[in-house]
């Protein structure tokens, strides 16, 4: 090898010794250089959480970690900004995937990852169903295809006679049951609008027409374990269902009313009035009148703490403090239904699914408390929806029963659990399980949560 040999060689190798140091120290400073768009670039990261243990994660078809049993999370780090493709999946249960998008020094965070069984099955836990009404938890009331009416635990199976056939022929088809605070009575409305008082004490439990409650009767809430609240003829009254007394509570035109802790809140000449139950101080919350539409149905509905105005069910107002006004958030052709969790509310048409945030959030949303979200939309008709977790619901979809994520980046996760023809579901918190209503049985299906 000559002299000018072995300085080139010398040079190149310092070269690449120097060029090598420099990706090193780059890489080290959280830079790393894109092939692709042939530059360099600062890295970000991301970060996995899942609920169950032994989760192998997987990012653009790498496998990168198994979940530890004790934190369950892994970090993934020098991860050049862009979309990135994740996947999480374990024996037994179905995967779940996303992508994510990852920025300059930012981590992607995907930390409420639950993963569901893929064999979920159902147990039958009583036949014969027509009507069925959620008490609490496991505790229904059923009537049952003879006509009786009896009390179930889905848990135990035990069945114990409330009121006989004959008794449920003079209430005729039932309607609605709203049950007061202790579970102890029920308020229950026939389908020509009746009212009956339902005093549940087993075999003794007897049911009374509440006669004071008419076809004008309108809003009717429990206040308390002994008391009805509701407007009749555009007046708010009080009805004690001992005494079988009532008390004439606004004398003023109230469209619509709602009580929340010691407030009472009305709707009145279209003014939002609370009224504190103690002293009795008013406090007016709306500047101008809202504007009723005639012959149509209007209530106050308190949602964890926020004021709606809805409108027939087929709109919903939300009250904006600062406005001191009603500002339309949704509207629909068919009824709104919703159910409530703590920092969130998700609200259903026939066919998509509408999510409000009760708090601020960073993951994943990136949104202030109070945004709304369209989470999903159908081809399929929602027949009904319920909280599972904290970021997933469970809904009846066409017949079937299918979980969600809450998570819209990209692609929403949704897992189709065995079986159809399901009407009514509820989630039981005991047991982890799902409760439901398929053709005329209720089952309850296997553990679905850790």
């Amino acid at each position: 090898m000559n002299k000018k040999i072995k300085i080139l060689f010398l040079t190149l190798l310092v070269l690449g010794f120097g060029v090598v140091s420099i990706i090193v120290v780059l890489q080290a400073q959280g830079y790393d250089f894109d092939w692709k768009k042939n530059e360099v670039l600062k890295t970000g990261g991301v970060y996995v959480k899942t609920a169950q243990s032994g989760a192998d994660v997987f990012i653009d078809d790498a496998y990168i970690s198994k979940t530890d049993g004790f934190t369950r999370e892994i970090l993934a780090q020098k991860m050049l900004p862009g979309k990135h493709a994740v996947k999480v999946q374990k024996e037994g249960y179905f995967t779940w995937e996303k992508n994510l998008t990852v920025e300059e020094q930012m981590v992607a965070k995907a930390q409420n990852i639950i993963l569901f069984p893929n064999n979920t099955t159902f147990e039958s836990k009583f036949s014969g169903i027509t009507s069925i009404f959620n008490i609490i938890g496991q505790n229904f009331l059923v009537i049952k295809t003879n006509g009786d009416l009896v009390a179930v635990n889905s848990e135990t199976k035990e069945e114990q006679s409330v009121l006989s056939a004959a008794k449920m022929k003079e209430v005729g088809k039932v309607k609605n049951m709203i049950f007061s605070p202790d579970q102890k009575k029920a308020l229950v409305i026939s389908s020509t609008n009746i009212y009956y008082l339902l005093e549940l004490a087993g075999t003794k439990s007897q049911i009374t027409a509440l006669k004071d409650l008419d076809k004008t009767t309108e809003g009717v809430v429990w206040d308390g374990d002994n008391t009805l609240d509701y407007v009749s003829k555009a007046r708010l009254y009080a009805f004690d269902v001992s005494t079988k007394k009532k008390e004439l509570v606004k004398d003023e035109a109230v469209t619509a009313f709602a009580r929340h802790s010691d407030g009472l809140y009305t709707m009145e000449d279209g003014i939002l009035i609370r009224t504190n139950t103690f002293t009795k101080g008013v406090e007016i919350m709306t500047k101008d009148a809202f504007s009723f539409k005639k012959n149509s149905k209007y209530e106050i509905k308190i949602i964890e703490g926020r004021i709606f105005l809805s409108e027939d069910d087929k709109v919903f107002y939300y009250y904006n403090g600062k406005l001191k006004a009603f500002v339309k958030v949704l509207e629909s052709t068919s009824k709104i239904n919703y159910k409530t969790l703590s920092d969130k509310v998700v609200f259903t048409t026939d066919y998509s699914v509408w999510l409000m945030l009760l708090k601020d959030y960073e993951s994943p949303f990136f949104k202030k408390a109070e945004s709304f979200i369209l989470l999903s939309t159908f081809p399929q008709k929602i027949t009904d929806l319920v909280w599972v977790a904290d970021d997933y619901f469970a809904a009846i979809i066409n017949g079937k029963i299918k979980i969600n994520e809450i998570d819209n980046r990209d692609k929403i996760n949704s897992f189709e659990l065995a079986g159809e023809n399901y009407s009514k579901l509820w989630f039981d918190s005991n047991n982890k399980s799902l409760i439901v209503v398929k053709d005329s049985d209720l089952y309850e299906s296997t553990r679905l949560l850790p």
